[in-house]
This record gives structure tokens, C-alpha cells and sequence, in this order.
């Protein structure tokens, strides 16, 4: 098709749809009468009912039986109205607000649920358009995105980036990306939001570039496109949505269709519990404290989607948890509390059909190895992650702590699961981070699979093979002999590498020191043996001594040790560092006599040669040593590996 839905907005009251036709590249906007709905609790609901169909602009009114939270286990008479007008909906509500009743179901926006109801899915193509109506195409997740002209800005290493269809480009000065964008014209823009109001500032007719800006962070459009798709949010109403927001809206869309009524006063307080109790249940998911050093022929194994796929097993959900007058309560021996089983709850339906479609998308990829469908998965993924952060979240509309507990109670219960048959299966479980356990001695990847295989069966929970490491290293703390949970990095039989955690992926490294760290990485990398190994370790070390030469030598390019920030700091019981109080984000700083200074005002000072020169030594630290290589030695696991098996060439 070559005409899209892309976009709707309300202005002087009334609900405005935009459409794009990919043949003329070309926007057209037409005024179309949507049914708005508002919803009034309490009083007389029969009289306040026909008070309203009196009342001009109202096409009807009705009262309805809703559930109410937050069990949803008995029902409110609701007025339900509807009008065209965006005007008669906020003054009725307001009016109603003032005369004491409850306005119900005001989340989410009256004009997403206006799209949902008239089956209008933003950004995706039109089937028929006339003065009367518009029809949109089922959208399958095997269709491609509208092809538009659009402007990606963000913000990387010191420099603003532009990225569109055609180019990625990087500007030292914000006069200069404001230049660039000045001269173009675009469907859609899509900016960080600092980095936005920062081009705002310096040429405001930036604003006129594109016909809309959404700034919202610095995702592709395939993502927005997605998100926007899967919660009915017009592209006017993403500007600063979170992924939080997104997924709460498809909740709330789906407890529209249930008659459930959505008050966000409404919450489910957790009951009193000693301190001993909640040490007990009141607990994350399974970290392990891993022993610093080497690890030979180490398999990586993480569960899909693991905390989401637990909420949709055992139906959790705010409302599931803890219900009074349960028909079917359920009560798993690892948590204290019982999950009722009458109803598919509002969480797990929701995030099941994200599973599945996360999955859909998965298989797209592999297929096609088209990157749309790479991006649209990571937008669902963002969500399925955002899930469990929500369900715990004190002003989740669905959640409560109770399901957040039970979720992370099942947790440590599969990891344990796993970890018992990993060592009945004679291998050693060497690391696990909530939903991936890291497993070495395990040499081929036969081996691998059949390790996944059986946590598969024995778990209930499915799992993927993420990696398998010829090596893999696992640094000390920077500051202390212990390890860090997140932070390792080793060679893959692909012949890939996989970096995590360390300074050189880290978004407020200076890029020398990322430069320095990934140069020396790249030497390690070139081992497949421990022999080879020892040679490496060397040749990394001598990387980072050819790096410190060039600072304290003063022989390095300003831009290079520029540490980007993008907001301030978040306690706000601190008083904020000077550079907030003198600029604005996003910040490009420098350090000058111990201290972070805004670039712009350190151009006739010299840079601290003593803080860069310990920011490459925390790296050195980040390498593994002779005394590492040496430990590996003696792993039990080692016996068993044969160092010939490695590929010869990657």
C-alpha cells in the first residue's frame, strides 16, 4: 500500500489524522470525527446519565457495570458518554471533578483509546480512505516500514550525531548540526531530548524542519514505529514516553476490553511483615559473586525472556496475588504467597502476546537478516525488560510488590534448578546473572546444546545457547580483589568477541581510554591457547603504556578525553557537581586539576595528565595477568580440554 496512517494529533478540540503517501512522499491532514469517551463514577448514575445525553456535543450516554480494583472481584455502575469533541470531553470531566464525583479511566489518553476502539493502528498502510471513515491493514510483523525521509540526533563520545536513511554523521558544534539540519526538509525527527532543545536554542526554526518531532531518546524510528503500533500512541503523544508508559498503556488497553476500571489512586499495599520475613522474601534475583580470573571453554546460557515468561507460567499479576475469595489459589513452595488461577491476569496476558511476538521477530531476522525486524525486537525487548521493573513499581496501575516477590522467588528457584543439573551433568557453574548461568569446561558445542536441553527439561523454562567462549575472562573490582557481576569479556569459537561492563563500553569513557581498552583488548583476543595467551597479555600491557606516553606527553587531541554526560546527577539530596550549575546537558567535560570542567571553558587549560593516566591504569586493571593464566592451570576443568580444538583461523 502506498498511503500510511502516520500520525494523529487534537487541535481547537478536534481529533486531526495525518497520512503519507510513499509514491509522492507527501503528508496529507484531514479532520476526522472520533469517538472520545469519558467515564463518571459515583452520585446517581441513571440521572447523571441523562443529564449528559442533554447536553450538546454528547452523542450518548450509558451506565455501564466496571470492575473495580484491586481485585476486580465487584463491580461500580460507570457513565459512560462519548462526544467528538475533545472541548465537551475535559469540561464534562472537570465539571464532574468539581461537583465531587470520580473521573475514572482517564489513563491513557482519551484519544489513544479513541484509535483503539475505531481499530486505527498508527503507522501502518490504509486499506480505505473516504470522508467518512478510514479502514488501516491488519498489521502483520512481516511488513516493512513506511520508507520517509527522517533525522535520528543523539549524542556519543563529545560529538552530536545525525543519523538518516542515507548517512551517519558526526558534528563537534551544536551550530554546526543546527546548519546541516536547517537545509533539509523531513517527514519525521527524532531527537534526545537535550541535545533537541540544545538545536532549539540555537536556531529555532530547527522546530519547522520536520513535521513532527518526537524526542524521546535516541532509538531508531523502527522502534518508536513499533511502540507507537503496539500501544495505539500517536507519534504527538511520544514526545518523553517512556518504555514504562508504553507498556502500561497496552495494559490499560486490554483492561478497557475487560470493563475493568483504571484509577490511578487505587493502589495494593503491601501487608506488615517483620524484618526476618523480609530478608527472606524480600529479595532480587539470583546474582552470583563470581571468582575473578580465566575460565576455558565456558558456555553461556540464558533463559528467553525468563522474568516475563514466569509472570505469563504462573499467571502473575497484580490482581492474581494474594486474592481474597480465590476460587483456584495456587501456592508454589518457594514463595509465601498464593496466585488465583480463575482468570488470565492483566499482566501476563499482556506480556505473553509480547512474548510471543518478540519471538516472531527473532525468526524474521534469522530468516530475511533484515535489520527492521532486529530493531522491532529490541523495542519489544525493551518493554518485556521494563515489565518486571514495573510490576514492582509503587505506582504501577497492575502491579504490586507481592507479584514482584513472586516473580523473583520463582526466579532463584529455576537458577537453582539449573545450577543442580549442571553439576549433576560434571560441569562447573562458574558465574550466573539472573537469567544466564555461565558454565565452564564444556568444550564443543554439542555439548552446550545438551547442557541447554536438559536445564530446558528440568526448569520448564526456555533457554538459548547465548555463547561459547574458547576463553573467558572475568575481572577483579577496580578497587578490591572481588569481582563484578556484570563485567567480563572473552574470546567466542565464531570468532567474535563479547566485552560487557568494562570501561571501553561504558557511555562516559573518555574515547582515548575506550581506544586504548578495545586496542588491547584486540590483542588478547588474538589467543585461542594459554600459551598464545601469555604472549598476548604482554603485547595488551604495551598498548596501554603507549597510550599513557601520549598523555603524559601531552600529545593527544582535547576531543579524545572529552567524558560525555547527558544529565546531571539523579540524587537530588546532593548539591549537583559545578558543571551542572554551569552548563546545560548534554555535558562535554573535561578534566582539569582533578575536576570535571565543561570543554568550552578549559580551551587555554592543560588537561590533568595524573586523571587520564589513571583512568588507562583502571584498565590495565581490567586485563587479565600472568597470575591469572597461571590459576587456570589448575582448574579441575582443564583436564578434560584440548587446546588443539580451537579454530586455527577466524
Amino acid at each position: 500500500m502506498a498511503k500510511w496512517f502516520l500520525d494523529a494529533y487534537v487541535s481547537s478540540g478536534w481529533v486531526f489524522l495525518v497520512f503519507y503517501d510513499e509514491d509522492s512522499h507527501s503528508l496529507e491532514t484531514r479532520r476526522f470525527d472520533l469517538d472520545l469517551y469519558g467515564y463518571i463514577a459515583g452520585g446517581e448514575p441513571g440521572l447523571i446519565a441523562a443529564e449528559l445525553k442533554g447536553i450538546d456535543g454528547v452523542l450518548d450516554a450509558w451506565v455501564e457495570d466496571w470492575r473495580t480494583p484491586p481485585f476486580y472481584d465487584s463491580l461500580k455502575p460507570v457513565v459512560v458518554f462519548k462526544t467528538r469533541s475533545y472541548n465537551v470531553l475535559r469540561s464534562i470531566l472537570g465539571l464532574a471533578s468539581v461537583k465531587g464525583l470520580r473521573v475514572v479511566n482517564t489513563y491513557p489518553h482519551p484519544l489513544v483509546e479513541a484509535l483503539y476502539r475505531a481499530g486505527i493502528q498508527p503507522v501502518t498502510p490504509v486499506k480505505s480512505l473516504s470522508n467518512g471513515g478510514v479502514k488501516t491493514t491488519k498489521w502483520d510483523p512481516g511488513m516493512a516500514d513506511p520508507v520517509l525521509n527522517y533525522a535520528l540526533v543523539g549524542f556519543e563520545d563529545g560529538y552530536y550525531v545525525l543519523e538518516s536513511p542515507e548517512s551517519r554523521e558526526k558534528f563537534w558544534s551544536i551550530e554546526e548540526l543546527a546548519e546541516h539540519l536547517s537545509s533539509r526538509r523531513l517527514h519525521l525527527g527524532f531527537a534526545d531530548p537535550y541535545v533537541y532543545s540544545r538545536l532549539i536554542e540555537v536556531e529555532p526554526e530547527i522546530a519547522s524542519v520536520a513535521y513532527r518531532w518526537v524526542t524521546g531518546g535516541f532509538y531508531s524510528p523502527h522502534e518508536y514505529f513499533e511502540w507507537s503500533r503496539l500501544s495505539y500512541t500517536p507519534l504527538s503523544l511520544m514526545n518523553n514516553i517512556t518504555i514504562g508508559r508504553v507498556l502500561t498503556t497496552i495494559e490499560a488497553l486490554y483492561a478497557r476490553d475487560r470493563k475493568i476500571i483504571v484509577d490511578k489512586s487505587r493502589g495494593r499495599r503491601e501487608g506488615w511483615r517483620s524484618i526476618s520475613e523480609l530478608l527472606l522474601f524480600d529479595r532480587g534475583g539470583v546474582v552470583y559473586q563470581p571468582k575473578p580470573g580465566l575460565y576455558w571453554w565456558v558456555c553461556q546460557i540464558d533463559f528467553k525472556s525468563l522474568y516475563p515468561s514466569i509472570m505469563v507460567k504462573y499467571n502473575v499479576s497484580g490482581e492474581t496475588i494474594d486474592k481474597p475469595n480465590c476460587g483456584t489459589p495456587v501456592k508454589p513452595e518457594w514463595t509465601p504467597h498464593t496466585i488465583c488461577l480463575d482468570e488470565e491476569g492483566i499482566v501476563s496476558a499482556s506480556i505473553g502476546r509480547l512474548i510471543d511476538l518478540k519471538d516472531v521477530y527473532d525468526k524474521l531476522y534469522k530468516e530475511t537478516g533484515d535489520t527492521v525486524y532486529e530493531e522491532r525486537k529490541k523495542a519489544v525487548k525493551w518493554i518485556l525488560v521494563a515489565s518486571f521493573g514495573y510490576l514492582g513499581y509503587r505506582n504501577s496501575l497492575f502491579g504490586s510488590v507481592m507479584a514482584h516477590e513472586v516473580v523473583t522467588s520463582t526466579s532463584r528457584e529455576v537458577l537453582r534448578r539449573a545450577r543442580l543439573v549442571v553439576e549433576e551433568m560434571g560441569y562447573r557453574v562458574v558465574h550466573g546473572i539472573v537469567d544466564s548461568l555461565f558454565v565452564a569446561g564444556v568444550g564443543e558445542p554439542s555439548e552446550c546444546n545438551c547442557v541447554k536441553d536438559q536445564i530446558v527439561e528440568e526448569t520448564g523454562f526456555d533457554a538459548k545457547v547465548e555463547a561459547h567462549y574458547v576463553w573467558l575472562y572475568i575481572p577483579r573490582c577496580l578497587n578490591s580483589s572481588d569481582s563484578v557481576a556484570n563485567k567480563y569479556y572473552g574470546l567466542l569459537t565464531s570468532g567474535f568477541w563479547k566485552v560487557k561492563g568494562v570501561m571501553a563500553v561504558r557511555s562516559d569513557t573518555p574515547p582515548l581510554v575506550k581506544k586504548a581498552e578495545l586496542e588491547a583488548l584486540a590483542k588478547l583476543f588474538e589467543a585461542r591457547t594459554p600459551s598464545e595467551l601469555e604472549e598476548k597479555i604482554e603485547k595488551a600491557n604495551h598498548v596501554i603504556d603507549e597510550y599513557i606516553e601520549l598523555v603524559e606527553k601531552r600529545e593527544v587531541d582535547p576531543r579524545e578525553l572529552v567524558v560525555s554526560r547527558t544529565s546531571g546527577v539523579r540524587d537530588r539530596y546532593r548539591r549537583p557537581p559545578r558543571y551542572v550549575l554551569e552548563s546545560k546537558p548534554p555535558y562535554r567535560l573535561i578534566y582539569i586539576n582533578g575536576e570535571l570542567v565543561p570543554f568550552e571553558k578549559a580551551l587555554n587549560r592543560s588537561y590533568d595528565v595524573d586523571k587520564y593516566v589513571e583512568l588507562l591504569e583502571k584498565t590495565r586493571r581490567e586485563l587479565p595477568s600472568r597470575i591469572d593464566l597461571l590459576n587456570s592451570y589448575v582448574e579441575k576443568t582443564l583436564s578434560r580440554l584440548d587446546f588443539s580444538r580451537a579454530p586455527k583461523t577466524w
